[in-house]
């Protein structure tokens, strides 16, 4: 009697794309010192609403060593002129709030650059927070239901 002949086995499915995308940004990150991937993560907890709200992380340049060496200044990037000048007024705010995380005297300066996105980020949080534009697009739909006879 003859044996069937032997077939490969199964291949395994393809790795999830998140997991793989994640490890290579990360280690991206890393190497190009962009971001710190955990304080990208971590960055409404860090910041705070107000700040995450207007910024979000760039790169951490210079050598560790606190401000007695000159320290190492992190960049963060604003969506617009407007958003970079409230930043400035909070940059020593956020600054404290990222040397708590990142341990005493790690960043000594911020740097704020404007990108030319011209939008808002997102709320941290995902959570919807009330803008002008909203509100005219919630005024407009109510005014054209109430057109349609409540349709």
């Amino acid at each position: 009697m003859t044996q069937p002949p032997q077939t490969k086995p199964a291949r395994r499915g393809p790795p999830q794309i998140a997991r793989a995308g994640a490890t290579v940004l990360a280690d991206l990150a890393r190497k190009t010192k962009y971001v710190d991937p955990s304080l990208s993560d971590h960055w409404p907890t860090i910041a705070g609403r107000q700040i995450a709200a207007l910024c979000r992380p760039g790169r951490i340049r210079g050598a560790p060593g606190g401000a007695g060496k000159g320290g190492r200044t992190l960049e963060v990037i604003a969506p617009n002129g407007a958003a970079a000048a409230q930043l400035q007024m909070l940059a020593d705010d956020l600054k404290s709030r990222v040397n708590r995380y990142l341990g005493p005297n790690s960043v000594s300066h911020i740097a704020i650059r404007q990108s030319n996105c011209g939008a808002p980020f997102p709320p941290p949080g995902g959570e919807d927070r009330e803008t002008p534009l909203s509100a005219a697009l919630t005024s407009f739909r109510a005014a054209v239901k109430r057109k349609n006879g409540g349709k």
